[in-house]
């Protein structure tokens, strides 16, 4: 047969209609990998059973859910934003002065075309009201209470954290949301004058209830506090640096408001430095002392159950470095060494901002002298003793420290954080917060995973011991508080669209899940991480919050003899947006 001649399959010139072939089938084929991942139905995991009533919000009820699917049709980012926040990540500055610091990075001839999916700002404007319409209790007496989402008690840090997006300069048409709605203006300033009265009540408790009508046994009362409106007595430093984040920015957005005036509040805020004052000194058993501690649990050294904090509960041993004492982490677990370096840096912005409104607004320049005199004692005690060398990394911050040569190098996912001082203001030093970051996202942190899952691809982040039980934990609050920390509007996106994905096609942010799983999760409802999800989002486009898109209601209106018409974005606005 050598002399036979051969017949060929295809010629050259058949070559580009077989490469076409070839692309329509993977084409097909991945399509249908696509649709079967989206049409599969995913197992809920919502973690110990506390016992507590599941409210309506509440997706636990529902054993399965289906992933919703992906919308692509993209709402672009108006030009003007450039990519840049809509409002500095230090508040204080104004968005004009941060603009011109950025526009040679971001010029906005040049900007890039930036898209956020449609099911992103869908989300968005649900998780934006999400607190309001299913979490506030607007009370009679000017008063207001949040609670915290699938827990029925108002913890002081989630309450603030919350209603936080209302607060935000220039988030609409050049104002903050509680600018534009009397009705917004009533919830939060209800929530400053409520507060108030629970840190009258005890200023180391960290969670009230409504009513002070709730039983407990011995062990409740004696060893974990609980009494009167108490919920939970875990002090925690970062508590009261959120309640005066929360009434600085009222302040900013309503600076005549009365209720900025009421004594009431004036002395929450003075117990808490005092407060704060005394633990400097928590090894020597120091207490703050005046006719403003007259609670049951006042008059004596701090002690919590022995179980949680060592020494019979007095927590480890420490020694002054002019950082102010902390029993928990704002996670609610125990501090391992007693000064939390978060925490106190979160406490010098806030202590800026209380000097700032004594001298404006109290005229108080002596309450201004004490705020000044604490705040540069702590942040002289953070420079000393909370920077330790990391063999790999180089000087980092570090996230406990007891003054005596200890510390804890790790993140926890729970804000204040050590991702999270550019968002708080707190003035960082840049090289040892960069090599912070970089320990941070790396295995050498403990709360650090990665995964690979059906919904995103690989993952990465990190979680915190308080959710040990989910298995590769991670909590979207981590995620998004990396991407409020970045100024590439490219990447913030990607964080954007991996918290909707992450949400398992709930369409709500949860406390934490499993990398390689995020239809395990833990607390379906959950707030908190919902306000910051649309903190986020609102960073980079002006199409949420929509008036027209979703009109929010309030969970429970109480105070029956005043009512309030709401702004554009209530569902009982008569107002015709501009």
């Amino acid at each position: 047969m050598s002399g036979a001649k051969r017949t060929k399959i295809f010629t050259r010139r058949d070559l580009p209609f077989v490469v076409y072939l070839v692309l329509v089938l993977l084409c097909w084929i991945v399509g249908f990998i696509i649709y079967f991942q989206q049409e599969t139905n995913v197992t809920r995991y919502d973690g110990p059973d506390d016992g507590l009533k599941i409210h309506p919000f509440s997706f636990a009820n529902e054993e399965t859910v289906s992933k919703k699917d992906q919308i692509h049709d993209p709402t672009l980012v108006g030009p003007t934003l450039f990519g840049l926040p809509k409002y500095p990540i230090n508040h204080r500055n104004e968005r004009e002065e941060y603009i011109q610091m950025n526009e040679k990075k971001y010029n906005m001839n040049n900007s890039p075309e930036l898209a956020l999916s449609k099911e992103a700002i869908e989300m968005c404007q649900r998780t934006l009201w999400h607190t309001l319409e299913s979490s506030t209790y607007v009370l009679p007496n000017q008063d207001s209470f949040v609670i915290t989402g699938d827990i029925p008690s108002l913890w002081l840090r989630d309450s603030a954290a919350q209603i936080h997006p209302l607060l935000i300069p220039n988030i609409y048409k050049g104002k903050s949301l509680v600018q534009t709605d009397a009705k917004l203006e009533r919830i939060v300033s209800g929530l400053i004058k409520r507060t108030a009265m629970y840190i009258r009540h005890d200023p180391y408790a960290n969670a009230f209830n409504m009513n002070d009508t709730a039983v407990f046994n011995s062990f409740e009362r004696k060893q974990l506090g609980r009494l009167g409106f108490i919920s939970t007595w875990n002090y925690e430093l970062d508590s009261a640096c959120y309640y005066m984040r929360m009434i600085y920015f009222f302040y900013k957005s309503i600076p005549d408001s009365p209720i900025l005036l009421l004594p009431q509040i004036q002395e929450a805020i003075d117990i808490m430095i005092d407060l704060w004052t005394a633990e400097q000194h928590h090894e020597e058993d120091q207490f703050p002392t005046g006719p403003l501690f007259d609670c049951e649990h006042c008059g004596k050294p701090y002690r919590y159950n022995p179980a949680e904090l060592k020494r019979n509960g007095k927590g480890t041993k420490t020694k002054y470095t002019g950082m102010t004492w902390s029993g928990f982490r704002p996670s609610d677990d125990a501090c391992d060494y007693g000064f939390l370096l978060p925490a106190n840096m979160f406490a010098v912005v806030a202590l800026g901002y209380m000097q700032e409104m004594a001298v404006d607004l109290w005229n108080n320049p002596g309450w201004a002298s004490k705020a000044k005199k604490l705040m540069e004692e702590i942040d002289a005690g953070i420079k000393e003793h909370g920077i330790v060398e990391h063999k790999k990394y180089g000087r980092i911050y570090a996230y406990e420290v007891d003054g005596l040569g200890k510390s804890l190098v790790m993140d926890d996912a729970n804000i204040p954080n050590l991702m999270s001082l550019p968002y708080l203001g707190y003035n960082y030093d840049p090289e040892v917060y960069s090599n912070t970051k970089k320990f941070i996202m790396s295995t050498h942190n403990p709360t650090y995973h990665k995964g690979k899952n059906k919904f995103t691809g690989e993952i990465e982040g990190y979680g915190s011991p308080h959710t040990k039980w989910i298995p590769n934990d991670i909590w979207p609050m981590a995620i998004a508080m990396q991407g409020l920390v970045l100024d590439d509007p490219i990447e913030k996106i990607q964080f954007v669209e991996n918290l909707v994905n992450l949400t398992a096609g709930t369409g709500w942010m949860h406390e934490s899940f499993d990398a390689k799983n995020p239809a395990r999760f833990s607390r379906p409802w959950f707030c908190w991480a919902d306000s910051l999800f649309a903190e986020l989002v609102m960073t980079l486009t002006e199409a949420c919050p929509e008036a027209h898109a979703h009109k929010y209601t309030v969970f429970e209106w109480q105070d029956k003899e005043h009512p309030v018409q709401g702004g554009n974005f209530a569902a009982d606005s008569s107002i015709a947006e501009e």
